[in-house]
């Protein structure tokens, strides 16, 4: 990984693998108020690991009426531990210049291309189960659709994640500790909020930017996959025609994506709010064709079989809804024929 890094710095600054010290760091805009958070997934898979198949999800979360820690556990079983647990305004403190967050005695520190986070759920939940995680890049930064960080701590939008990251550490259960080992993924996402809410249900609007459809893929071939898109406040069908982000890597060091892709939702099963369904198959297909970098076609199928639901509010008014589950399909590159197999973690929101 230092050669990649040696390479980052002879990028020009508007590359699409290029961040920065303020990229990683806390946004600021005396024009907009902003949402922002730092995720990190990770799924134990390597055949050393005490804890094998199973998988942790952890964000730091900022926003101007509250704070939040989500972190999630899946065994490798459908049992799961964990939720969005949600903290004053201003609890969490971070720096605008590389990721150092601290949230009560939970934390995330570092830099490209390695971070630490640490985090649990003591005295709050059971089991009372806490991480600590190191988090070494192994793939370059992907911003997706652009750079559109440029360094500026007043940057009112970006999006960059780090698909493929080795990943290995301790996880603690009721007091038992496990060492463990696999395929880990870091996000950081920042962006105005159109309307602050208080816990009522707000205002209806034509794209709801608490409304998604998020999944990361780590493919059997060491391929990787994001795969995003905000929906309408109520996800009616009109979302389909919306833009989304569909990026795959090979190596780390290049992407192919399309912006128009569908999500279907092949199979369904109830949440604990009947005005509430959720998917249990969806399927994703995409088409891009590139005079310079080729076309590519992707047809697969995500199984979500192990599910959490967690809902931060009471009374509740957003629901947030984390799975664990198989992929596979084909893509289609270069006039080849491509058979994928892999595991993926969803998360989807829904409003209540």
């Amino acid at each position: 990984m230092g050669k990649n890094k040696d390479n980052i710095k002879k990028l020009p600054f508007y590359s699409r693998h290029l961040i920065k010290e303020h990229d990683e760091g806390l946004h600021y805009n005396s024009l907009f108020k902003h949402q922002e958070w730092w995720y990190y997934t990770v799924l134990f898979n390597n055949p050393k690991s005490e804890l094998k198949n199973w998988s942790v999800a952890v964000s730091f979360s900022k926003f101007p009426h509250t704070d939040a820690i989500k972190f999630i556990v899946h065994e490798d079983t459908k049992k799961n531990y964990g939720n969005i647990y949600l903290k004053p305004a201003g609890t969490c403190k971070a720096s605008n210049s590389n990721v150092d967050i601290k949230i009560g005695n939970s934390y995330a520190k570092g830099k490209y291309p390695q971070w630490q986070i640490c985090t649990d759920n003591k005295k709050i939940d059971t089991p009372e189960i806490s991480v600590k995680l190191n988090f070494q890049a192994k793939s370059l930064p992907m911003w997706i659709i652009k750079n559109t960080g440029l360094n500026l701590t007043s940057s009112l939008f970006g999006y960059y994640c780090i698909m493929r990251c080795d990943t290995k550490g301790i996880v603690t259960i009721n007091d038992k500790k496990y060492n463990v080992e696999g395929i880990g993924y870091h996000d950081h996402t920042w962006m105005p909020m159109l309307k602050e809410t208080t816990g009522e249900k707000s205002e209806p609007k034509i794209i709801d930017f608490n409304v998604w459809d998020w999944l990361t893929i780590h493919f059997d071939n060491g391929w990787d996959a994001f795969i995003g898109k905000f929906h309408s406040s109520d996800r009616f069908p009109i979302s389909k025609i919306f833009p989304g982000s569909l990026s795959i890597t090979r190596d780390g060091k290049k992407l192919n994506e399309c912006y128009f892709f569908n999500i279907t939702y092949l199979e369904y099963q109830k949440t604990s709010f009947p005005n509430v369904i959720i998917p249990k198959k969806i399927q994703i297909k995409g088409f891009k064709i590139n005079p310079i970098n080729g076309q590519f076609f992707i047809d697969i199928i995500y199984e979500l079989e192990n599910i959490r639901e967690c809902i931060p509010r009471n009374p509740p008014t957003w629901g947030q809804w984390e799975a664990t589950g198989k992929v596979y399909g084909e893509i289609k590159m270069f006039r080849k024929k491509i058979k994928l197999n892999g595991w993926g973690i969803m998360e989807l929101t829904h409003n209540i």
